[in-house]
């Protein structure tokens, strides 16, 4: 995980992650193909003085997303 840092975008200050799970969401499409997708969060920053309509504090998050493509060649076991 990070360490807390105070340079964060925005001016905002990094919030350290101490739990995460990374779980893949799944398409199958039409002509065979799998999709599968996941979010990897890097770091997460609370907008300093930010807070939305319903008074909760903004967060901003740094993020990678990975893709595993298989097309129906690749599917195919054996």
């Amino acid at each position: 995980m990070s360490e807390i840092r105070t340079d964060g975008a925005n001016g905002g200050r990094e919030v350290e992650m101490v739990e995460a799970k990374e779980v893949w969401s799944e398409y199958r499409l039409s002509d065979g193909t799998r999709l599968r997708v996941k979010p990897v969060m890097l770091a997460v920053f609370c907008a300093d003085g930010e807070r939305t309509a319903e008074g909760e504090p903004v967060y901003n998050m740094k993020a990678t997303l990975v893709t595993d493509i298989r097309t129906p060649a690749t599917n195919q076991t054996g």
